[in-house]
């Protein structure tokens, strides 16, 4: 292994075992050394190091030299930097159909084009790999040649490529598959010459929604506990999905999801049930509340829009008056969220109730998301597609946007963030103003 700097603890971004980098186990190289305790025949063997080759590389028991490294209680793989950078955790979770998949797909390739070229930022995958699936999303809405091909995402599943097994002794248990990326500062951002006080590995969590099932967490299938340990939870929520809120949508919208009886979910249970195993995992009274942060992503704002007075949303993020780097503006966010909270809470009560009973209110931030920027149409199979050449994410990358200014550990964050000179006269006008009218 190179010198470098270190972390002081490693986390297991699957199994969540924390350990000194010391302690970290290798995956061997050898074509010979398959068949794995804990991951079964197909899988290479793991190990702790013992010997090592000149270049300090660790070698496998028929003298190969390694590179991958692993858990040494779950032999899942952990990517290099999780041992060289503090990692941020972030769990998205909401109900079937809340358009999850597409909210992360847009996101993540929201985030590719605009760290790099407006906050110059390199945001890239930190395990190819690990992020196949989330590749062949984004491909899926991002990648077609034709504007006018149809594209739809597969649902999540709760099996499969979604997920590690992992046997300990007699007992198999399942493991989310994370997806990894790294975030570093570069060019003129201001911590470029020192990019360890800021760099980050961020780990996403992703479930189907049929994971947050009452009964559906159990010791052998612990799919949503990391939920307890993630640094911030964003609840992918769908008004279009409650009953009370369509009637409000179906003179304005032209989504036909708002009017389809099969795409609807009493999502405050979902939430409640969150709720519930986050202050189970963590040994909570059932009145106490969670001290992690909570976004409330609320979806397919191209549908509800209208209610608010407004098209598309300005962006929340402005130039530095030295021209080399974007600064976030949480003044902007943090203004559409009391407009968002405020239509929740005259609409739906029971969601901002629950959301409040969970975390502390002030810690909640409710922010209007589009993953694709406008209505589905019905496709062959007479399911929801989208033409490729028409999808225009709104808002998609700032819920991590925010996460990583305010949320990151240490005393700076990767995001830089606040209101330059040039901004301060607007500094208080909201993004969205409930109940009608553009800000000025």
């Amino acid at each position: 292994m190179q010198h470098t700097s270190l972390v002081k603890e490693v986390t297991c971004p699957n199994c969540w075992e924390r350990f000194p980098p010391e302690r970290v186990w290798y995956v061997s190289s050898h074509h010979d050394l398959f068949g794995d305790l804990r991951l079964g025949p197909n899988e290479r063997r793991r190990f702790p190091p013992t010997r090592f080759d000149p270049e300090g590389r660790a070698l496998d028991a028929k003298g190969a030299p390694c590179h991958e490294l692993a858990c040494p209680r779950c032999h899942l793989g952990v990517p290099r930097v999780f041992l060289e950078r503090p990692a941020f955790f972030a769990s998205v979770f909401g109900s079937p159909k809340s358009g999850k998949s597409y909210l992360l797909a847009s996101m993540i390739h929201r985030l590719r084009k605009l760290l790099p070229k407006s906050f110059a930022i390199d945001f890239s995958d930190a395990d190819p790999q690990a992020n196949a699936v989330l590749h062949e999303y984004e491909d899926e809405l991002f990648a077609h040649g034709k504007p006018d091909d149809l594209v739809h995402l597969k649902k999540t599943d709760v099996t499969g490529d979604w997920y590690h097994e992992v046997t300990y002794g007699e007992k198999r248990i399942l493991y989310p598959k994370p997806f990894f990326f790294q975030i570093s500062p570069v060019g003129s951002h201001p911590y470029a010459a020192k990019p360890a006080s800021v760099a980050r590995t961020l780990c996403v969590y992703d479930n189907a929604g049929e994971s947050f099932q009452p009964g559906a967490d159990r010791p052998d299938n612990p799919v949503t506990q990391h939920l307890a340990k993630s640094n911030c939870l964003m609840f992918v929520y769908d008004p279009a999905q409650e009953p009370e809120f369509r009637k409000h949508l179906q003179n304005i919208s032209e989504d036909e999801q708002v009017r389809d009886p099969a795409v609807l979910s009493r999502q405050e249970v979902l939430l409640a049930e969150v709720a519930r195993r986050v202050k189970s995992y963590r040994g909570l009274a059932v009145n106490a509340r969670h001290d992690r942060p909570l976004l409330v992503l609320v979806n397919k704002y191209d549908a509800w829009q209208k209610l608010l007075g407004r098209e598309r949303l300005p962006d929340p993020w402005t130039m530095h008056p030295t021209g080399g780097f974007a600064v976030l503006r949480p003044d902007m966010i943090q203004g559409a969220s009391a407009a968002i909270r405020q239509m929740l809470h005259e609409y739906m009560p029971a969601v901002v109730a629950t959301a409040e009973s969970f975390v502390e209110p002030s810690r909640i931030v409710y922010v209007p998301v589009s993953a694709t920027g406008g209505p589905p149409q019905r496709g062959p199979d007479n399911g929801y597609w989208h033409r490729a050449g028409s999808i225009n994410p709104m808002w998609a990358e700032v819920p991590m946007l925010y996460a990583l200014s305010q949320f990151g550990s240490g005393s700076a964050a990767i995001i830089p963030h606040g209101v330059p000179r040039s901004a301060a006269a607007d500094a208080a006008k909201p993004a969205v103003e409930a109940g009608g009218g553009e800000s000025p």
